[in-house]
């Protein structure tokens, strides 16, 4: 028995249903549900009847409750004993964002710390590859999760997010750009071609265990490139294109304010649809509306060859 299924076990008894329970704790219903029934199976029993009024504790599902409540209470005493985080007249704050690397979302997310600097709060940035990024919404680990969608990738991602019950909201679109030091051969262009690329090494991020083309952070990705460099962070990726005639690829949309690289335009039909990705049946809560909002300004406020979606212009009061 996981504390999570605990926290789901009591609030559904709370609350009466499984979509009631859900509402409180800003997940999915079927999070709740696929719970609850992995723990009822683990344990051999049925902790609630089900029927079409809604639940019912079983006399064993009473028993299952009562103490889980006894060993979450327990526990939320000793954290707060020994961290002292949780504070009754003052509330911790908690987010939690999962996202490709895009310095947009880093933006807005210093953008949210900031106006939360005087509150307790709990913030949570987790740059990572696109299948991890997916299993951290699907199991709350995340509020949400930055990628992106492609005429390339697009069956093969919106099939994870189905099977995950995941939806994608667009938050803009990009055309691809390679990324590369200031004077690199390329740079001066207004355009570059694939072919252009052939005689460079190409960086790409981390894919994790998931090698499929398809999860791939960077558009164009199934191109063939005979020296691929492989790095897990931005910091690693900046250090090796400054040293070196490599080039990335990505949507063009950074701020570069020490002026060491250029963003030169792909000659291509491809899209890159960047979009934030959440739980189906779950609503938005304050905060993850209000992190949102900081986004869809830095996007607006972005001045460079991107085009806000509907729900960016409407969430910056366009």
């Amino acid at each position: 028995m996981q504390l999570q299924q605990m926290k789901y076990l009591i609030a559904a008894a709370e609350h009466g249903s499984f979509r009631a329970a859900a509402q409180s704790l800003y997940i999915s219903q079927s999070s709740v549900s696929v719970a609850i029934k992995d723990l009822e199976q683990e344990l051999g029993v049925t902790v609630f009847e089900r029927t079409p009024r809604g639940i019912s504790l079983t006399p064993e599902g009473g028993e299952v409750v009562e103490r889980a409540r006894a060993i979450v209470e327990q526990l939320d005493a000793i954290e707060s004993l020994y961290t002292r985080e949780r504070v009754e007249t003052s509330p911790v704050e908690r987010l939690a964002v999962s996202s490709q690397h895009y310095t947009l979302v880093v933006d807005a997310f210093g953008d949210f710390a900031a106006t939360h600097a005087d509150k307790p709060c709990v913030l949570s940035l987790f740059e990572s590859y696109t299948n991890e990024i997916i299993r951290d919404v699907q199991e709350g680990r995340s509020d949400l999760g930055v990628v992106y969608l492609s005429n390339y990738n697009d069956r093969a991602i919106r099939r994870a997010l189905a099977a995950a019950s995941l939806v994608f909201t667009s938050l803009y679109i990009a055309q691809p750009h390679i990324i590369v030091r200031v004077d690199h051969p390329l740079a001066a262009q207004s355009a570059v071609s694939l072919g252009d690329l052939e005689k460079y090494p190409r960086f790409e991020q981390d894919r994790g265990l998931e090698s499929s083309s398809y999860f791939a952070e960077e558009p164009l990705a199934a191109t063939p490139s005979t020296r691929r460099i492989v790095v897990s962070d931005n910091g690693t990726l900046s250090t090796l294109l400054c040293r070196t005639n490599g080039y990335a690829l990505g949507t063009g949309a950074f701020i570069d304010e020490g002026r060491r690289f250029a963003s030169v335009p792909i000659d291509t039909d491809e899209l890159m649809n960047i979009g934030f990705i959440r739980q189906e049946d779950a609503r938005l809560s304050p905060l993850v509306d209000e992190f949102l909002r900081l986004l869809s300004r830095r996007i607006l406020a972005f001045e460079g060859p991107i085009e806000p979606s509907p729900f960016v212009l409407e969430r910056a009061g366009r």
